[in-house]
């Protein structure tokens, strides 16, 4: 079942998790699994923005050592070195192409449209463990996958990871097609906020993201939240000292992308990725897709909070 779909009814609490209101926002005060959350977001942006090697940047779509062996899909080839790995790489190559047809869906590719074929499928790199990973991609120990994400790397889709990374199927795999898709269906040469980037990609992993609201809200009452306006235009590099603002950034992505669906449906939705196709910015392409009821970015975040306020 897609994932937007299947999460659209309901938030969920954790399990014995008081709805008591709390003001008091260290680390030491979000749940157990919220900070693991937390950890992930500061992990993937560090990686992302800081982590990159030289050896990183040599690595594209020509990789292909002698003796690995590769198993194609409709859109995706996956490359492991031994037989050891065949089993890996065939529920990956499924989960891909799974994850390929409900994730185009949701952003609004036509069905007719079969893009990522022969030739420009994605490649997804499987290292038999962590340490050649490390060794052949120059990447830190802590990173557990990558795509490359810059705009003049894009066209290459790669996606890189290893075997016994738990969560590259669930989370990573799902997380960066998202990007890979969004980016394809947008364009390579349209700006496309990060905000909004990281949101639906954060909505397509298959995890507990979307469990939080109402800490989410406490974050509202207390004033921690990054406003819209600005949110639209967030630095991550210039806050790159600032871990609980980078994780901030991460969740309140994930809820307002989420909040645009559950309000206002998927075919709106699909709307406004188009009207960022067409080469609209992001406040004009929200005016044109939700005009009356949302007119500006100020506007968005009212109805948001409001929203999420709801869940406290």
């Amino acid at each position: 079942m897609n994932f937007f779909r299947q999460n659209a009814n309901s938030y969920l609490l954790i399990p014995g998790q008081s709805r008591r209101r709390s003001t008091h926002f260290g680390f030491k005060n979000y749940p157990n699994i919220f900070l693991t959350q937390i950890r992930r977001y500061i992990l993937l942006f560090i990686f992302l923005f800081f982590g990159i090697s030289n050896h990183a940047w040599a690595f594209d779509s020509s990789f292909e050592p002698p003796g690995w062996l590769k198993f194609d899909g409709d859109h995706f080839e996956v490359l492991c070195s031994s037989s050891d790995d065949e089993d890996l790489a065939h529920d990956v190559l499924n989960h891909a192409e799974e994850y390929y047809i409900d994730i185009a869906d949701d952003i609004g590719y036509s069905r007719y449209q079969n893009f990522w074929t022969w030739d420009n499928r994605v490649k997804i790199i499987l290292f038999p463990d962590q340490q050649s990973y490390v060794q052949t991609t120059g990447q830190p120990p802590w990173s557990d996958g990558f795509a490359l994400m810059y705009s003049e790397l894009f066209q290459s889709k790669i996606i890189v990871s290893y075997r016994g990374q738990p969560n590259f199927v669930e989370v990573i795999l799902p997380h960066e097609i998202t990007h890979l898709i969004l980016h394809d269906f947008i364009g390579f040469d349209r700006p496309i906020p990060r905000f909004f980037d990281e949101g639906v990609a954060q909505l397509e992993q298959k995890d507990d993201s979307l469990d939080h609201m109402d800490i989410m809200a406490k974050m509202i009452v207390g004033g921690k939240i990054i406003p819209l306006p600005d949110l639209l235009n967030y630095d991550l590099m210039a806050h790159r000292n600032d871990a609980l603002g980078v994780s901030i950034f991460y969740v309140e992505s994930l809820y307002i992308v989420d909040f645009l669906i559950k309000t206002y449906g998927m075919d709106s939705f699909k709307e406004l990725c188009r009207n960022l196709r067409d080469g609209a910015s992001f406040e004009d392409a929200l005016k044109s897709t939700y005009y009356p009821t949302l007119d500006s970015m100020q506007t968005l975040q009212d109805k948001w909070v409001d929203y999420a306020k709801q869940y406290l």
